[in-house]
């Protein structure tokens, strides 16, 4: 008896070893640590090689902002799209215009179910088709949020008096909103939300949608060139970010492709340094 006691001990004490040394970190099965590497998709003819412009061009800020945080970053046009947690502990999907395949779309379910964390940026209304692609990765995982085909516009609160960059200041209590008073939000969608999703930011009383906006012939994925809105959505707490855990995973949703992007298009404050957008990002990788 004394000795099963003795091992029992021994036991316990190299549990307890085990979690403090592991305890606090984000693991997969096993205990093994998630991987400090993210993966951006600019494989599916995604949002940030729109334009006439390159990856580099759009997203430098946001892969300088990841390193700073100790995270690799790799492009899928240069590692291939190989969503795996082994290699993988954060995946970017911005604004795909190309649809996924059946065994993209499982690779993606299995990741985030195994621990990783999805980032899926939307468009606004001119860009449905990459919409549409991102909702049917949130409806292989469940997630419960969808992006819509529209456009939110907020003719008071708005940033540079540009009525399609909505300033986003309500949020709901979550981790990824700590800290922020203020995003803009450089044209984008509303979501709509439903269990296990949860709604984190919304736009202001004062702004609207409009549905299936055009876009002239210099039209981008910031709105230069938008035709003025004619017909307004009578719609109430419209979502602009939302959040679901999913198994041992994560998924945070954002309406808008450029908020953590530079500015290409005029030479103006970068994106991802207006107000808190960049705290935004961080307060996603660290949730």
């Amino acid at each position: 008896m004394k000795s099963l006691l003795v091992r029992l001990g021994l036991f316990l004490l190299v549990v307890a070893f085990g979690v403090g040394q592991f305890g606090g970190c984000s693991c997969i099965p096993s205990c093994t640590p998630i991987p400090k590497v993210v993966l951006i998709d600019d494989a599916h003819q995604n949002e940030n090689n729109f334009d006439g412009y390159g990856f580099d061009a759009f997203y430098t800020k946001l892969v300088t902002t990841l390193q700073g945080m100790g995270y690799t970053v790799n492009k899928a046009s240069t590692a291939g799209f190989n969503p795996s947690i082994s290699v993988y502990g954060v995946v970017i999907l911005p604004a795909p215009s190309q649809a996924y395949s059946s065994t993209e779309k499982q690779a993606i379910v299995d990741f985030v179910k195994a621990g990783g964390k999805l980032l899926m940026f939307g468009e606004w209304g001119a860009f449905a088709t990459a919409n549409t692609n991102l909702n049917t990765i949130s409806t292989a995982l469940g997630a419960g949020i969808t992006f819509n085909n529209n456009t939110v516009y907020d003719d008071t609160n708005n940033h540079d008096n540009r009525n399609y960059w909505p300033l986003i200041q309500n949020f709901v209590s979550h981790s990824t909103t700590s800290g922020l008073t203020t995003l803009a939000y450089i044209v984008g969608c509303s979501l709509t939300v439903q269990s296990p999703g949860t709604a984190i930011a919304y736009a202001s009383s004062s702004a609207y949608t409009v549905s299936s906006l055009s876009r002239e012939l210099a039209g981008n994925s910031a709105g230069i060139g938008v035709k003025v809105p004619e017909t307004k959505d009578k719609v109430t707490s419209i979502i602009v970010a939302a959040v679901a855990q999913i198994g041992s995973g994560k998924v945070a949703v954002i309406g808008d492709t450029n908020i953590f992007g530079n500015d290409v298009y005029e030479n103006e404050t970068d994106f991802i340094d207006l107000y808190n957008n960049k705290k935004f990002l961080q307060n996603i990788i660290n949730w």
